[in-house]
């Protein structure tokens, strides 16, 4: 029996001596080879896709942008937009200009949005009912709710029913009442 007890009591010691020494070996590493701080990722973004923002005065809606996807920044401040569509209405609340682009940003603080990689804007106004019409290409257009004015800069070229016009920025409203053309402005007009 006392054979007995004596086995029992030294795999009771040997097992307390392994648990012991794997103890110390883990902490031993851990010591020599310490975790790796976490780094913000864009894991730790949020992701949207098929995402709307729409900009009201009122009742009346002022824009409205998609995109098939957005990343937020940890603070949900700003979002990178990939795919974007969007219009601009006049003040009954019509949609008077749709634009497409590649990219673009949005930011919550001032409902801004910043368009690039190829921006494209079309005046929806009914040529039949007075409307001028009108098509403008730029690398980047940016607005905010803030006002109703647009930029477009980068080199743009703009196509409208009385010619064509190009310059390094164009200074518009919302609905194209009030276009101001800057910087190695070259227009054609054509006669009707």
């Amino acid at each position: 029996m006392s054979s007995y007890r004596n086995l029992v009591i030294l795999l009771l010691v040997l097992l307390l001596a392994g648990g012991g020494l794997a103890i110390w070996n883990a902490e031993h590493k851990i010591a020599k080879h310490p975790p790796k701080p976490v780094q913000p990722n864009a894991a730790s973004a949020m992701i949207g896709k098929n995402v709307s923002f729409t900009v009201t005065e009122g009742e009346v809606k002022k824009w409205k942008i998609d995109a098939t996807k957005a990343i937020y920044n940890e603070n949900r401040t700003v979002a990178d937009l990939t795919d974007v569509r969007g219009e601009f209405y006049n003040e009954k609340g019509e949609p008077i200009v749709q634009f497409t682009a590649p990219t673009g940003k949005y930011t919550t603080r001032n409902n801004a949005v910043t368009l690039s990689g190829g921006v494209v804007a079309k005046s929806t106004k009914d040529k039949d009912k007075g409307g001028k019409g009108g098509t403008m290409l730029a690398p980047t257009m940016v607005w905010s709710a803030r006002t109703n004015r647009v930029k477009a800069s980068g080199g743009v070229d703009l196509t409208f029913p009385e010619g064509h016009s190009t310059a390094q920025v164009c200074n518009f409203t919302l609905d194209f009442s009030d276009v101001i053309l800057e910087g190695g402005v070259s227009s054609t007009l054509t006669s009707q």
